[in-house]
């Protein structure tokens, strides 16, 4: 009897968190679809109902875009923080970007490199693909190619939308030697049970660590 009232429960349990899940994917949509009135309203009631980090996140974006919201780079500050905080991954990412270009708070690019790295240490695609352009450019970050091009290829496999275009261009323009430096980094900041996190790889092969 005792078994059979756990199931019950169980199963209430995760019959609660599909429908709690259900209000974020609703909002998701309706953003996909442009109506920003109606996912600006659900992504609050996903927050309200399951304190979601990916809806604080979501709102962040709105607020930095002005999209159904008039734009307001600080409040989109606000909530990419309350993101981040929550474990949200791509909050880092978003937050950097702000923090790089002075949107909503005080250009520091101490902050922002500190947020690109834990993006890239905790899988953000939007952090590797924009360290993978400073290493491009040498901006920040020491150039290196081959590096550029494993935190493009990285990026990709996260979803990032200006990546496959980054590493298409990158790669015309490479030396065979370049692109097979590049696979040897890739492979490194994706081995498993590596003892170093993907920032102190990276920055090993850029030959470069903060001070």
């Amino acid at each position: 009897m005792f078994k059979k009232v756990i199931i019950v429960l169980f199963f209430s349990f995760s019959s609660l968190q599909l429908a709690l899940a259900a209000t974020y994917d609703e909002a998701a949509e309706a953003a996909q679809n442009q109506q920003y009135d109606v996912a600006y309203k659900l992504f609050q009631k996903a927050i309200k109902e399951n304190d979601d980090p990916r809806a604080y996140n979501s709102l962040g974006t709105l607020y930095e875009k002005g999209l159904g919201v008039e734009q307001n780079y600080q409040t989109a500050v606000k909530y990419y923080k309350k993101a981040a905080e929550k474990g949200n991954v791509k909050a880092n990412g978003n937050l950097a970007v702000l923090y790089e270009l002075g949107r909503g708070v005080k250009q520091d690019w101490g902050t922002a490199m500190g947020y690109y790295f834990t993006g890239l240490n905790e899988g953000d695609g939007k952090s590797m693909n924009n360290l993978g352009v400073m290493a491009l450019n040498g901006e920040i970050l020491p150039q290196n190619t081959s590096v550029a091009w494993a935190l493009f290829a990285s990026a990709v496999n996260q979803g990032d939308r200006e990546a496959p275009n980054n590493l298409a261009v990158l790669q015309s323009k490479m030396t065979k030697a370049e692109l097979e430096q590049g696979k040897v980094v890739y492979n490194a900041l994706h081995q498993k049970n590596s003892k170093k996190p993907p920032m102190d790889i990276m920055l090993d092969y850029l030959g470069w660590h903060e001070n």
